[in-house]
């Protein structure tokens, strides 16, 4: 990941069809070229857009892929420190 992210603007129909799983891509906005009702800010990796002339589309599946993929690394890299913390003590 470049660790870049993108504050954009979002309109309640696009979130609401994301969150109801009727969508898995967002159209966003940037603040100079959002329309006078997208104004949920949303903050996205730009990993999970697809950048266009006038809007972004965030690829809502890709974003929640690479969470859980961060998760598990996270997760066994715990998991193997927690391991030796309890060696030790035994």
């Amino acid at each position: 990941m470049t660790g870049i992210i993108l504050k954009l603007f979002a309109t309640w129909t696009e979130l609401q069809a994301v969150k109801d799983g009727t969508s898995t891509m967002m159209i966003a906005y940037t603040a100079d070229k959002k329309p006078k009702e997208a104004f949920y800010e949303i903050i996205v990796a730009l990993e999970g857009c697809e950048v266009t002339d006038k809007e972004v589309r965030v690829n809502v599946s890709m974003i929640k892929r690479d969470a859980n993929e961060l998760g598990e690394m996270v997760g066994k890299a715990i998991g193997a420190e927690l391991e030796k913390v309890f060696k030790q003590l035994e």
